[in-house]
């Protein structure tokens, strides 16, 4: 299969390897170029690096970036096919050609119809799902759906892991403050009994409710946690005929879901092509649903779809997703930077890096190009942080006086309007700061051990408020941002086949370990073979 057959309009791979050793070549002399000299003499520099995108403001002018050099990160885009690619997702094709699927999660947020490739208008059904979302959730969250003894639902326990988990966990707490009185929400992702055994304290079956998040419903983590939590029901008293009260369960094999028990009025399934980390905005973000609302969930909607009605249509130069893509290109092959940091500048959004983990790792971290050869160029950047103020007193020293050049993106929120308390000030001026002193660094001490290089690139986003709409615009723009980059290191980034090969190992040492009769295989390596033995001595 021709790689024109498997992403149109991708560049052909001579013009790609010919743009990407253009690209390389730029280490050779502009590694070491002065941000602050840029500053200097590119006057319209924090103009066309900056971007509005919704509610958001995306600033790139302290990225080691010149802007002469923006023509060769476009010829790349151009060799690449960046535009067709991103015209072939909006249409529905299938561009996750290794499982012959489309990667249609912006018809998730759309009001307008959108047509899979065979012609079929997904929006319709898209729409009848979050509308019986929204009548579940309000009869939940008002008291009319109560549990089997008649008792008001106070605990939900939302059992699922990645997708199925990262993206409703960090939107239950980055939105916090539009949640519920009295309902409270707890993640079960961990198949250690440890997990289980925390989130249970202080829960009465009579009032939890589990919703459980599989798209297969074939995961061994989130089926034992269920099972577990089922079973724990079950022993506390509830009727299996009442078990209805007290499960929901979300998947894209509804079949699979009914034969566990949970019952048709509450069961929600979505398509195959809602990859899992691209899945909030399906059934899967149910739990946050019942958290906030489902008026604040259409906000948070709203704001995916700003932002991808701007990156559908805004050209390159102004493409605020395909900028932050291109920028990291250039930080990879040129600076040699093969981590970026995220440091979330509010207490709330303390997930967001894990969340990006999964999103951007799980996504390009790919070893062979759209032809199935292996790649001789940096794929999968590793994506880590902590919030800020935090992280300034532990890895910052590490951003600072550190060799590796680390580019961060900082995550910054607008207070809401009025007299600013001094601990908002304190937080809005320790995410400037940092940014600045990484740029600006400080070479006048004598003594070598304070002095800091500076010259360190970053990306400030400054939300307008953290609420619905501009967290859910944060999320796609990093949505698309990551499959911007995909198309521009020619790799597929809506496969995850990484994540299978352990699995299928595990199995077979759980076997191992569940029954001591087994022999060991020979072709077990011998330090797992060791560990093996030693835990069923135990």
């Amino acid at each position: 299969m021709t790689v024109e057959n498997k992403m149109p309009g991708d560049g052909a791979r001579s013009a790609f390897q010919e743009s990407l050793a253009a690209l390389r070549e730029r280490s050779r002399t502009l590694a070491e170029c002065s941000i602050n000299e840029l500053f200097a003499t590119e006057p319209k520099r924090r103009e066309r690096l900056n971007f509005q995108c919704g509610p958001l403001d995306v600033d790139l002018s302290r990225q080691r970036l010149p802007l002469a050099e923006l023509g060769t990160l476009f010829a790349h885009a151009r060799a690449c096919g960046w535009q067709a690619a991103r015209d072939r997702m909006f249409a529905g094709e299938t561009i996750n050609f290794t499982e012959q699927r489309a990667a249609f999660h912006v018809a998730l947020r759309s009001l307008e119809p959108m047509k899979l490739a065979g012609g079929e208008d997904v929006v319709p059904q898209v729409r009848a799902t979050l509308g019986r979302m929204g009548e579940w959730s309000t009869a939940l969250r008002d008291g009319r759906h109560r549990g089997a003894g008649g008792e008001r639902i106070s605990d939900i326990v939302a059992i699922g892991i990645g997708g199925s988990a990262l993206g409703p966990e960090l939107a239950c707490q980055a939105l916090a403050q539009y949640g519920q009185p009295g309902l409270r929400i707890h993640f079960l992702a961990n198949v250690d009994p440890q997990a289980w055994h925390s989130v249970r304290q202080g829960l009465a079956a009579g009032t939890t409710l589990a919703i459980i998040s599989s798209k297969t419903w074939t995961t061994a983590e989130t089926l034992t946690n269920a099972t577990t939590v089922r079973d724990w029901l079950l022993a506390a008293g509830i009727a299996p005929g009442e078990l209805h009260r007290h499960l929901a369960g979300v998947t894209a094999r509804p079949d699979r879901a009914r034969e566990f028990g949970v019952p048709e009025s509450a069961l929600f399934s979505f398509p195959d092509w809602v990859g899992g980390r691209y899945s909030l905005w399906s059934a899967i973000g149910l739990p946050l649903m019942v958290a906030i609302g489902a008026a604040a969930f259409d906000e948070l909607l709203a704001g995916a779809r700003a932002v991808d009605e701007h990156f559908r249509s805004a050209p390159i130069e102004r493409n605020a997703p395909a900028m932050l893509a291109l920028v990291s290109l250039w930080n990879s092959l040129v600076l040699g930077a093969q981590s970026e940091a995220v440091i979330p500048y509010s207490a709330p959004m303390g997930r967001l890096p894990a969340y990006l983990q999964q999103l951007q790792m799980e996504s390009n971290g790919k070893g062979v190009d759209s032809d199935g050869n292996a790649v001789d160029y940096p794929t999968g950047a590793v994506i880590w942080g902590e919030p800020g103020t935090d992280a300034q007193h532990s890895f910052f020293q590490a951003l600072h006086q550190g060799p590796a050049v680390v580019p961060v993106d900082f995550i910054l929120v607008a207070p809401p309007p009025g007299p600013l308390s001094s601990a908002a000030a304190k937080l809005l001026a320790n995410g400037l700061a940092q940014a600045e002193a990484l740029l600006r660094g400080d070479s006048e001490p004598e003594n070598p051990h304070r002095r800091f290089p500076g010259n360190r690139p970053s990306t400030t986003i400054l939300l307008d408020a953290l609420a619905p709409r501009a967290f859910g615009a944060l999320l796609a723009l990093y949505e698309h941002k990551t499959a911007s980059l995909g198309w521009l290191l020619r790799i597929n980034s809506f496969d995850q086949w990484g994540v299978e090969l352990g699995k299928r190992v595990a199995l077979r040492i759980e076997a191992l370990l569940t029954d001591p009769g087994l022999a060991m295989p020979s072709d077990m390596d011998p330090s797992t073979a060791a560990l093996v033995a030693r835990l069923r001595r135990r």
